[in-house]
């Protein structure tokens, strides 16, 4: 594939570090050596930055109400927001960009815009009506995938099953071949339970549902592994020996992921039919719009979003 891809980016919540991290990533020479960007955007923020950037990078401009309150999430950043994401489903769905890239949003942003969904994840899976997808993880360090996303701990079990995980597994091993060109991915699957039940002492819930799953995925020639108890898996003797990580729930696999590679991952959803990658970070409210935000995480997301359309 010769003819670079055009990613379209949006630039997420405008009150936080969206645009200013959108911007400062196309200074880098590298992003648009391999790939032709196009900015979601309202020419009235780009303009608010003050900021210097390539004339090639085109803007797809938008007609929203803005006004901008520095780390505050809004009524119109939050409406701002769901249009930037809805518009480049549009131009994904029209074919008028090739892969996505999203700036940062606020769940209580969008919800006083009147939005249900708690983020792009779950937004951008409606929209294509694909069942299940899996939100993951990138870094040079370490990856990771989550079987559940914005749960409460209390809901974890209810939320999952044997079935669940074992899709899971068959996806990531899919993706995994499909993105990343990896012939025979190798998938550790973290306990839901400390010790992994320890044979049913500290209950029944690994022995029910994440051993069978990985027995069920061995049998069909997946490489997975486990269920291993999270407090070693993520140990850097071990974490290695894997691919990725599948982790069941929120902050099992993000807290190791981000002291390991917080500047640097990316986040991807996985099981779409076209790619889509994001920072690993949330808006930034109390650096926004003082030039302080780092953009390599952003950066990151362009550069991998391109590697997995070429790849596809």
């Amino acid at each position: 594939m010769n003819k670079k891809p055009v990613v379209g980016i949006t630039i997420g919540d405008f009150n936080g570090i969206g645009p200013e991290i959108v911007i400062k990533s196309l200074r880098n020479k590298r992003i648009l050596n391999v790939c032709d960007p196009v900015i979601i955007s309202d020419m009235e923020v780009i303009n608010a930055l003050k900021f210097q950037f390539n004339k090639r990078i085109k803007i797809h401009e938008r007609s929203n109400k803005i006004k901008i309150s520095p780390g505050k999430p809004t009524l119109l950043s939050g409406a701002a927001s769901l249009d930037y994401i809805y518009e480049g489903i549009r131009l994904i769905k029209f074919k008028q960009i090739d892969c996505l890239v999203t700036a940062p949003i606020s769940k209580h942003a969008i919800a006083k815009a009147g939005s249900n969904f708690k983020g792009h994840t779950d937004l951008i899976q409606k929209s294509f009506n694909v069942k299940n997808v899996i939100m993951s993880f990138f870094s040079k360090e370490i990856n990771v995938s989550l079987s559940t996303i914005h749960v409460p701990i209390k809901d974890i079990v209810k939320r999952t099953s044997k079935a669940l995980i074992l899709e899971q597994i068959i996806i990531l091993d899919k993706e995994l071949k499909r993105y990343f060109g990896l012939k025979n991915p190798k998938i550790a699957i973290c306990a839901i339970n400390p010790h992994a039940s320890e044979d049913g002492q500290i209950g029944n819930d690994d022995l029910q549902i994440t051993f069978p799953a990985v027995r069920l995925a061995r049998k069909k020639k997946i490489l997975a592994y486990g269920p291993f108890p999270a407090d070693t898996l993520f140990v850097s003797k071990n974490r290695k020996n894997y691919d990725i990580i599948h982790s069941i729930y929120h902050d099992q696999g993000l807290i190791p992921f981000k002291m390991l590679a917080f500047d640097s991952g990316v986040n991807t959803t996985l099981n779409l039919p076209f790619v889509r990658t994001s920072p690993d970070h949330g808006t930034a409210y109390d650096i926004a719009w003082q030039n302080k935000a780092n953009s390599k995480s952003m950066e990151e997301a362009i550069l991998l979003a391109v590697k997995m359309y070429q790849k596809s």
